[in-house]
């Protein structure tokens, strides 16, 4: 593992420290949690924007509608 040096303010430090006690976990594993949570969010988000450019540049047919609502049935 890599070290990182961030600077948080002393009542995130507080709050991390007392949710992180009764769970039994470092500082350093909920920052690595927390930052998976937001890399995965990020992706997440990066991906219904492309989804949603793709939409809009190539529509579906409105005929193709009433396929999907079939399908789903």
């Amino acid at each position: 593992m890599k070290n990182v040096q961030i600077s948080l303010d002393e009542k995130l430090v507080h709050a991390m420290d007392k949710a992180a006690k009764p769970l039994r976990l470092k500082r350093s594993q909920i920052v690595r949690l927390a930052l998976r949570d937001w890399l995965r969010k990020q992706a997440l988000e990066q991906f219904e924007r492309e989804w949603i450019d793709a939409l809009v540049i190539r529509r579906d047919e409105d005929s193709r509608a009433e396929d999907w609502s079939e399908a789903q049935a």
